[in-house]
């Protein structure tokens, strides 16, 4: 089981009796992670595992299906009938009386609420309090061991490496006066991630223009845009060293192609920037001071600046997510907006900061993507030198 010290610890502090992992037919990932369930395990009936704040998990899974889970649950209780589940519940909790679930009160959280209202209606009519297991599982999953800290460091390197080829292969064709399409750029970076040894879900988001507006614009083949000069160029990119439990890197720059930016462009990315800085420095104020911060205060300090500006309607996205295995993961997201996200910023996890301004009736869009690591009591900005000034093409 993953980490189950660590878990244990953070049951006693939260004051919890035990937290009450349940999956059916893996509507629940993050309890066939948690517990350890092979990804492709063939199980189609209910399971339960529960982790008291003190001693062994202990297992409830159905009697079809108890010899294909012996290996992780050689002791497993079984259940057949609906009745024999229910009274396995009962037992598997023993005497603790407050546990976590993967729930999250109004959905506040998408990404925690994982268990359907009945089972929970079902967990609590046996007389259990049911709180969410938010914090639990950022410890479980969210939390990066010093392997997986290196890990990230190594691909932020990378990718920043990556960004600046980039930006050199398109001024140099530019210069040369040869034909620079989003897809073209963005095959050119793929050969790079090949070549560099990073694997990604995605190809990189390549906009011109009015594309940087939209924050998860794709380019098409069939209607591949060309820059020229006097364009706005935005790159967003993530990926990974080779490996499910390396830990992904994600950044965004812009560029001009030109030697000169014009005024509007220049007073956005200057905004831009201003609410990047703050909501790191607002982050670190809290933590250097010993207090605790959450989520949802990071993305007000990081809006304020630019609902000061008048712009708040063009920021239509969450600060930041949470930095894993994956782009986006179970961990605390810098959101006040499209959720309110109470966790807090644990020591050991990583996020993303990518204040966005998005003009597309002027044509550009302006985000700066930073990649953060709660180090302690201090925020790590990973992903350096940190853009603080238009890359210029011309």
């Amino acid at each position: 089981m993953r980490r189950l010290n660590e878990i244990q610890a953070a049951l006693a502090d939260e004051q919890l009796d035990g937290w009450l992992l349940y999956d059916f037919k893996g509507l629940n990932p993050i309890a066939l992670s948690v517990a350890g369930v092979p990804e492709g395990r063939f199980l189609t009936r209910r399971w339960a595992c529960f982790i008291p704040a003190r001693g062994a998990p202990r297992w409830l899974v159905h009697g079809i299906e108890a010899g294909g889970m012996r290996d992780l649950a050689p002791e497993a209780a079984t259940y057949v009938s609906w009745r024999s589940w229910t009274e396995g519940l009962r037992t598997l909790a023993g005497d603790a009386q407050r546990i976590a679930m993967e729930v999250s009160p109004g959905c506040a959280i998408p990404y925690i609420s994982r268990v359907d209202a009945g089972t929970v209606e079902l967990v609590r009519s046996l007389g259990l309090e049911v709180v969410t297991s938010a914090d639990l599982v950022q410890v479980a999953e969210a939390v990066w061991t010093p392997e997986q800290l290196a890990s990230h460091r190594r691909a932020a390197a990378t990718l920043i490496g990556i960004m600046g080829e980039t930006f050199e292969h398109v001024r140099g064709r530019l210069a040369a006066d040869e034909r620079v399409t989003e897809c073209g750029v963005q095959d050119y970076m793929m050969r790079l991630f090949a070549d560099r040894g990073l694997e990604t879900d995605h190809p990189p988001i390549v906009a011109v223009n009015a594309h940087g507006a939209d924050p998860h614009f794709a380019p098409q083949r069939d209607a591949d845009t060309e820059l020229h000069w006097g364009d706005y160029l935005l790159i967003d990119m993530w990926g990974r060293e080779i490996g499910p439990e390396n830990i992904m890197g994600d950044i965004t720059w812009v560029a001009f192609a030109g030697r000169e930016v014009p005024r509007r462009g220049q007073e956005i990315f200057d905004l831009v920037k201003a609410a990047r800085d703050r909501a790191v420095a607002f982050a670190r104020e809290r933590l250097q001071a010993g207090q605790t911060v959450y989520g949802y205060e990071v993305d007000d300090a990081c809006r304020d600046v630019i609902r000061a500006a008048g712009l708040a309607d063009y920021f239509f996205h969450r600060t930041g997510h949470s930095i894993g295995t994956v782009g986006h993961g179970n961990g605390v997201n810098i959101d006040n907006l499209e959720t309110q996200d109470r966790r807090r910023l644990l020591p050991g996890v990583g996020f993303s900061v990518e204040p966005g301004i998005y003009l597309a009736h002027e044509g550009f869009g302006v985000r700066l993507e930073i990649d953060c690591y709660v180090n302690g009591n201090d925020v790590e900005v990973t992903t350096l030198p940190l853009q603080d000034a238009w890359v210029l093409l011309g």
